[in-house]
C-alpha cells in the first residue's frame, strides 16, 4: 500500500484534553469520526473504504496522563473529514477502461491487466525495500528470481529495475496498453516474472491484504482470455526469447555474437544492455519525455 504522508515531528508530546484537537484539520474540515485502535487493529482501519472518499489521516503522538502531566503515553489516532478526496490525487486507482479496443487488447483483459497491476505493484515495492536496505542481508523476491547473470549486480544497476517496474505498474493501472509495451530487456525480463502462476498468486495476496479484492471480482469477465496470462509476454514483445536467459543450458546466449543468439537474432542480453531503449521504442521514449 502507498500513503501520501505527511511527518509532522518527532517524539510529539501533547497535552491531555478530553475532545482532543491536538493538530488542526486540513482546510478547516469538519471532522466526519476519530478513533484511537491499538496497533492490531491498523490494518483493518486502513482497509476502511472511507479512505478511498473522504480526506483523512493516521498519526501518534504522546499524550500525557490526564492526572499525571509528568507521564504520557502513545496514542494512535486516525481522523477522517467531512471533505470528499480530489479524484485527480488518487493515483493508485485502477482504471477498468482501457486506451484500446477488445480485439486489440488480447490478454490485456481488464481481469488479466488487475492481476498484473497488483503483481507489478508487489514487485515495485520488493525491489523498493531493495534499494533501501541494500546489503548482502537484504531478502528479495525478485532479484532471487532474476537469470544467475545479474544476480551480482551493484545497486546503481537496481535503480533502473524498480523504476522499470514502477512504470510498467503505472500503465497496467492506468490502462495505457501502448506504455505497457516493454521498452528495455530489463522491462521485458520483469513482464515475464509478472505473468508466471506465483507471481500472479503473490498479486493475488497482495490485493487481499489491499482490501482491492472486491474490485477485481467488480470487472467484467473475458472468458477467451481471463487466465491465460501466458499470453501477455508475447503479445507486448511479439517473442518470449528473453525467457532463455533462464535456462542454464544456454549460458552465453545473452551475448549477441553467441551462435544461437546471431541465428535467432534475438540481440543483446547482457547485464549492462539491459537498460538499453530496445530498437523501435526509441521514438516512443523521446515521444512520451518531450
Amino acid at each position: 500500500m502507498r500513503l501520501k504522508a505527511t511527518l509532522f515531528g518527532d517524539e510529539m508530546e501533547v497535552p491531555y484534553t478530553p475532545s482532543p484537537q491536538w493538530l488542526p484539520a486540513p482546510n478547516g474540515a469538519p471532522l466526519l469520526d476519530r478513533t484511537y485502535p491499538s496497533e492490531d487493529d491498523l490494518l483493518d482501519v486502513f482497509r476502511d473504504p472511507v479512505w478511498e472518499t473522504f480526506v483523512s489521516r493516521a498519526y501518534w503522538l504522546w499524550v500525557q496522563e490526564e492526572d499525571d502531566p509528568d507521564s504520557a503515553s502513545a496514542t494512535i489516532v486516525v481522523e477522517h473529514f467531512d471533505q470528499l478526496i480530489d479524484d485527480s490525487n488518487v493515483f493508485l486507482r485502477f482504471a477498468a477502461e482501457d486506451d484500446s479496443d477488445t480485439e486489440a487488447r488480447g490478454p490485456l483483459s481488464p481481469r488479466n491487466r488487475f492481476e498484473l497491476y497488483i503483481t507489478l505493484l508487489a514487485m515495485t515495492a520488493d525491489l523498493d525495500t531493495l534499494l533501501s536496505d541494500w546489503g548482502e542481508d537484504v531478502d528479495s523476491v525478485v532479484r532471487d528470481d532474476m537469470p544467475l547473470t545479474v544476480l551480482a549486480q551493484p545497486r546503481e544497476w537496481w535503480v533502473p529495475m524498480r523504476d522499470a517496474a514502477d512504470r510498467l505498474f503505472t500503465a497496467a493501472r492506468t490502462g495505457a496498453l501502448h506504455d505497457l509495451e516493454p521498452r528495455t530487456v530489463g522491462e521485458e525480463v520483469l513482464i515475464a516474472l509478472a505473468t508466471r502462476t506465483s507471481y500472479v498468486e503473490w498479486g493475488r495476496d497482495t490485493a487481499d491484504l489491499m482490501g482491492v479484492t472486491a474490485k477485481f471480482n467488480s470487472l467484467p469477465t473475458d472468458p477467451e482470455w481471463d487466465g491465460k496470462y501466458e499470453e501477455i509476454l508475447p503479445h507486448l514483445v511479439g517473442d518470449v526469447d528473453v525467457e532463455m536467459l533462464w535456462d542454464r543450458r544456454l549460458d552465453g546466449i545473452e551475448d549477441p555474437e553467441d551462435p544461437t543468439n546471431a541465428f535467432l537474432l534475438m540481440g543483446d542480453f547482457r547485464p549492462a544492455a539491459w537498460h538499453d531503449v530496445l530498437d523501435g521504442t526509441a521514438e516512443d521514449v523521446d515521444s512520451a519525455e518531450d
